[in-house]
């Protein structure tokens, strides 16, 4: 295995003056407060969809972040038979999260793809 796996993650040399390397620092309370925060709206967004949409709606949270103007980049996953008709679900739906304590608070970019069955 010598030679494939370096010992050390900067080419295995013994050199003690780099930095240890971590796969995740160690997050603030803040931080994680905040990615809880959007992952709440997730689901909170995913219950309003399949309200709006039907209960085949899916959704996945494709980015977060902990603060920031936009806090996360949601993929929804809806039915989709008719332009028109998904165009009145779909307003129903933002209405629904504009109107929505937690989803008005946690803003997320919400992207609407057809379901595949």
């Amino acid at each position: 295995m010598s030679g494939i796996v370096p010992t050390r993650p900067w080419g295995g040399d013994e050199r003690s003056d780099r930095p240890e390397t971590r796969l995740q620092g160690i997050r603030s309370d803040s931080e994680v407060l905040g990615r809880w925060e959007v992952r709440a709206a997730q689901f909170r967004a995913l219950e309003l969809a399949r309200e709006a949409f039907g209960h085949t709606a899916r959704g996945s949270l494709m980015a977060l972040r902990h603060r920031g103007d936009i806090r996360g980049l949601l993929c929804l996953d809806v039915p989709f038979d008719d332009l028109d008709a998904h165009r009145r679900r779909e307003s129903t739906f933002l209405a629904l999260a504009a109107a929505d304590p937690l989803l008005s608070r946690i803003p997320l970019v919400y992207v609407m793809g057809a379901a595949h069955e």
